[in-house]
């Protein structure tokens, strides 16, 4: 019984959760999500760009301007097309601090070691990197239901880690990061999205314009939606250098210009 709230390695869901990306509610969350990014994260400086996801997207690629552009997977599946690589989210088969935007698209929180993940995607981001994390909100409708859902069904779309943003944040915060800002967005349950098609209007899924209830909720910033957006900067302190020669040939150019007197001299009365 207790088996339904464990956390399986990607490797074991991916192939449930690829299919759950093709339905309509994750395509209405996806949509709200490049919506954000092209927004205001599109144009990020950098020429590499880091995409890991649960499933290929072509789409939420083409919302970032780095020339460099490519998704990891955690197994060959889907769109074969569109994918660029499969590895582990722990261990990326990449040198470190080669990256310069890395998006983590619901990929923390779905990995049997967040930590270890988001450890591994700051180790290959650069100094000065962007760091974009998408996330289920725990005070969300997914959240909501994740645990009733967990006890009448297996669905991998509701085993996933509640990580909440200031736990996330302080996360960020211990890896020298800075976080710079946090957007929340989905706003409606699953049984909403289908709504419209009986007046003649496109399912919310569907549609590309932003929906009035999502508009409000996003203009006073409510922290309830189905998702939550760190943009977050990865910051490097600069340890202190030896430079023992420099500090000689400064001390002796101090000591040539000085007129000081030796000690014991008199001074000259008028």
């Amino acid at each position: 019984m207790l088996k339904r709230f464990d956390i399986e390695d990607l490797g074991v869901t991916s192939a449930g959760l690829l299919n759950w990306s093709e339905s309509a509610f994750a395509s209405y969350i996806m949509s709200v999500e490049r919506r954000i990014f092209t927004k205001k994260y599109g144009h990020l400086p950098g020429y590499r760009f880091l995409r890991l996801g649960l499933s290929p997207s072509q789409e939420t690629l083409d919302c970032f301007s780095q020339i460099h552009r490519f998704g990891v997977q955690s197994q060959v599946l889907g769109n074969i097309a569109e994918m660029s690589a499969a590895a582990d989210f722990s261990d990326l088969p990449l040198p470190s601090e080669v990256v310069d935007v890395v998006l983590l698209q619901h990929s923390v929180e779905f990995s049997e070691s967040p930590k270890a993940s988001l450890n591994e995607a700051l180790r290959v981001l650069s100094p000065g990197g962007h760091l974009i994390i998408c996330v289920f909100n725990p005070m969300g409708p997914t959240g909501l239901i994740k645990f009733p859902m967990q006890l009448v069904t297996n669905r991998p779309q509701y085993r996933f880690h509640n990580l909440r943003k200031g736990r996330l944040i302080d996360w960020l915060t211990l890896l020298n990061c800075e976080v710079l800002d946090v957007d929340h967005g989905a706003y409606h349950w699953p049984r909403r999205l289908a709504a419209g098609a009986s007046d003649g209007q496109k399912p919310l899924a569907m549609r590309e314009d932003i929906s009035p209830w999502d508009n409000a909720c996003e203009k006073i910033r409510l922290p309830v939606g189905n998702f939550y957006m760190i943009h977050a900067v990865k910051r490097v302190a600069r340890g202190i250098s030896s430079s023992s020669r420099v500090w000689k040939r400064s001390v002796s150019g101090r000591l040539r210009s000085s007129t000081a007197k030796p000690l014991g001299s008199k001074t000259e009365s008028k």
